[in-house]
């Protein structure tokens, strides 16, 4: 993993818990929160988004650098965390973005406490049960399926190459631990909350939705049904993209949130 001149790992103790985080730029801040393959650190694309923001990446608590207070056993506890860990930081009008369960996290957390929080950025969110189309089975197949399922098209992916390469020992055993922590956290019922889409009535924090058209793992649909049930949402869907977006299509991604981002 390369971290750009900007970017910083650094500790922070949340209510006696050390948070592993990323964090570079400077402006008004912008907290991300990874999905369930945990974090992979700074990203091109959060060093593009620290040229205006103060981008901050914890690992949640059990996956990565992280550990799990032994009180964290859902997604709903992952989000009072968060919300601790925004208090611990002083997080005062911050844009929200969440990733795949990250997403999931970002929208629990906006649905009980709004008051901080200036705008909402949902990637690919999980949290929602499709009506039409599943949720693809991401625990139980092998990392090469993983793989084809979060790509459309692996060729158009900037450095592609390093997500088809074998990990080392030491990157499977954080792969496997994180696999174990997501899976506790999103099993029953199957990376999504019945209750969410009601939660979501109430958020009108402007809200920005970006899918792949092509999501393999989580059906656009759901992207639809989550424009659906917030009150100020607006969805990108982007053209031949899997589930990662920000990975796979990095300039449409960027045009999207930074478009989004200066209207708000």
């Amino acid at each position: 993993m390369t971290m750009a001149h900007s970017a910083q790992r650094s500790t922070i103790a949340v209510g006696g818990v050390a948070v592993e985080m990323f964090s570079g730029g400077s402006g008004p801040p912008l907290l991300f929160l990874h999905g369930a393959g945990g974090n992979a650190g700074w990203q091109p694309y959060h060093e593009e988004l620290a040229q205006s923001y103060t981008v901050y990446v914890p690992s949640q608590p059990g996956f990565n650098g992280t550990e799990r207070p032994d009180w964290v056993y859902t997604i709903t506890d992952v989000c009072h965390f968060n919300q601790a860990l925004v208090e611990t930081l002083g997080l005062e009008q911050y844009v929200l973005m969440g990733s795949s369960m990250g997403g999931w996290v970002a929208a629990e957390m906006a649905a009980m406490c709004r008051c901080n929080l200036k705008a909402l950025i949902l990637v690919g969110a999980a949290g929602i049960k499709p009506d039409k189309g599943e949720i693809a089975e991401i625990f139980m197949v092998s990392a090469q399926t993983r793989s084809n399922q979060r790509f459309y098209d692996i060729s158009q992916v900037p450095n592609g190459e390093q997500y088809q390469r074998e990990l080392t020992a030491e990157e499977q055993l954080v792969a496997h631990s994180n696999q174990e922590m997501a899976s506790r956290l999103c099993w029953r019922p199957y990376l999504h909350n019945p209750s969410l889409p009601y939660y979501l009535g109430r958020v009108n924090t402007p809200t920005l939705l970006v899918w792949g058209r092509q999501d393999a793992i989580i059906p656009v649909e759901c992207g639809e049904m989550f424009q659906q049930a917030l009150p100020n949402a607006r969805l990108e869907v982007i053209d031949h993209c899997g589930h990662s977006p920000a990975l796979e299509k990095p300039g449409e991604f960027l045009a999207a949130v930074n478009g989004f981002l200066a209207g708000v």
